[in-house]
This record gives C-alpha cells, sequence and structure tokens, in this order.
C-alpha cells in the first residue's frame, strides 16, 4: 500500500508539496497537481483521514462507552454528548458494553 512518501519519491516532488495536493492548498501549480494526482491514481492511493489528527496531535473525535443503548438515562446523556460535540464539530462514537467485562476491556485496548 502506497503512502505519501512513495508518492513524492515517484513524483519527484517534496512530502510536503504532495500534503498540500492533498489538502487542495492554493499555492500548488496546476502542472504539479495533475502529475501527483495522476500517481496517486495509478497507485490507487486512499489517503488516511486521520494522518492529520496524528500529525497535528489533535483529534475532533470522542468515544462515549455507555453501558446499555436501551435506557432513558443512556438516551438522555447520549442525545446532550452528541448536542455538544456536534456543535463543536467533533464526531462521536458510541460504544455500547451491555456491562460485558470482555467488551469492556477490549474497548480499553
Amino acid at each position: 500500500m502506497a503512502n505519501i512518501r512513495d508518492i513524492a519519491k515517484l513524483s519527484g516532488y517534496s512530502v510536503t508539496t504532495v500534503s498540500h495536493v492533498l489538502t487542495n492548498h492554493p499555492y500548488v501549480s496546476e502542472e504539479k497537481r495533475a502529475k501527483i494526482t495522476q500517481i496517486m491514481h495509478e497507485l490507487d492511493y486512499i489517503p488516511n483521514v486521520k494522518a492529520p489528527d496524528l500529525s497535528s496531535g489533535k483529534s475532533k473525535h470522542i468515544a462515549v462507552m455507555i453501558l446499555y443503548a436501551n435506557q432513558p438515562y443512556s438516551d438522555k446523556i447520549v442525545s446532550s454528548i452528541l448536542n455538544a460535540a456536534f456543535d463543536k464539530g467533533y464526531k462521536v462514537t458510541l460504544l455500547p458494553t451491555n456491562y460485558d467485562p470482555v467488551v469492556e476491556k477490549t474497548i480499553f485496548r
């Protein structure tokens, strides 16, 4: 599986330039953009959507572990979390465990 460094090497451009193409940076010439895009297509390159989060050290993603998803109190808690998170542009993943210790341990790995 190709990565951004492979594309930079094959294109003859820097990793930064390839990154700018991926983020639609306005200061990349059409010639460079076309060449890099063509190489990405040839390699069936799919960008890692988490790479920018890893690079910046920040993520706008929240994981919420709940014991039961079908309880009235869970609905109120989850609704409040979702409303607050979405207002701030965060994504939310719900992790219901049904009070299963094995499931809970795998979530924390």
